[in-house]
C-alpha cells in the first residue's frame, strides 16, 4: 500500500536535484517530520568506533517513499572534545541540520549542545547537509558566526559539494566528515 503524497512533477537533472518546496508544498515537510519522530531515538556521539551505530536520518524511508533517497550517504562526524575523539554514524537518506536544540516540521537537527556547540558559536540551525544522489552538500543557514569548508568560508545558502576528510567548521567547533558510502550514481563520479 503506497500511503506516501504524491510525488511533485519536478524535472529530473540527472540526480544532482536540490529544490526549494513551493510555498503550498508544506505537507511533505509535515510528512517528512511526523516519520522522523515516530522512528527517531534519541544518539549522540561515540567514544569508540566498536559503539558506532549509523542512524538513518531523516528516517529509513520505505521502498515507495518519493521523499527520501533510496539509497544514504553514510558519513562519520568525527568531532574532538578535550583531547577525546567522538564519533556520529549518520545514514542520510534526506536532510539534516547541524545545531542546537530540537526539531521541528521542515527542520531536522542534529543537537550539538550537548558537546558545547553554543559555548563554540554553533547557531540553533547552522548548517544543512543535504544529500543527493550524485553530492553531498554543506549548506550554511544564515549561522551568526559562518561556515568553513576546509577553513574556507562557505557563504549564507552556498550549497558546497563534499568529499572525504573535509573539515567543517561552525562557529570555533570542527567536525570531520567521513564518507564511508556513497549512492550507486555518486560512487561512478568519486575519484
Amino acid at each position: 500500500m503506497n500511503n506516501h503524497p504524491e510525488k511533485h512533477n519536478l524535472p529530473d537533472r540527472g540526480g544532482d536535484e536540490t529544490y526549494i518546496l513551493p510555498i503550498n508544498a508544506s505537507d511533505p515537510m509535515k510528512v517528512i517530520f511526523e516519520r522522523f519522530m515516530s522512528h527517531h531515538t534519541p544518539f549522540g556521539f561515540e567514544k569508540s568506533a566498536a559503539d558506532l551505530t549509523y542512524h538513518p536520518m531523516p528516517y529509513r524511508p520505505d521502498d515507495d517513499d518519493p521523499l527520501m533517497l533510496k539509497q544514504p550517504w553514510r558519513i562519520i562526524l568525527e568531532l574532538y572534545t578535550d583531547d577525546q575523539r567522538m564519533m556520529m554514524g549518520l545514514d542520510l537518506h534526506g536532510d539534516v541540520i547541524l545545531g542546537r536544540g530540537p526539531s521541528r516540521p521542515g527542520r531536522i537537527i542534529i543537537d550539538l549542545e550537548p558537546y558545547g556547540a553554543q559555548k563554540l558559536g554553533v547557531s540553533r540551525e547552522h548548517l544543512m547537509l543535504r544529500p543527493t544522489e550524485l553530492r553531498l552538500f554543506a549548506i550554511d543557514q544564515g549561522s551568526t558566526n559562518g561556515t568553513t569548508v576546509n577553513g574556507a568560508a562557505s557563504g549564507r545558502g552556498v550549497a558546497t559539494a563534499l568529499k572525504n576528510e573535509d573539515l567543517l567548521g561552525l562557529g570555533n567547533m570542527v567536525i570531520m566528515l567521513r564518507i564511508v558510502e556513497r549512492p550507486d550514481r555518486a560512487r561512478k563520479l568519486a575519484p
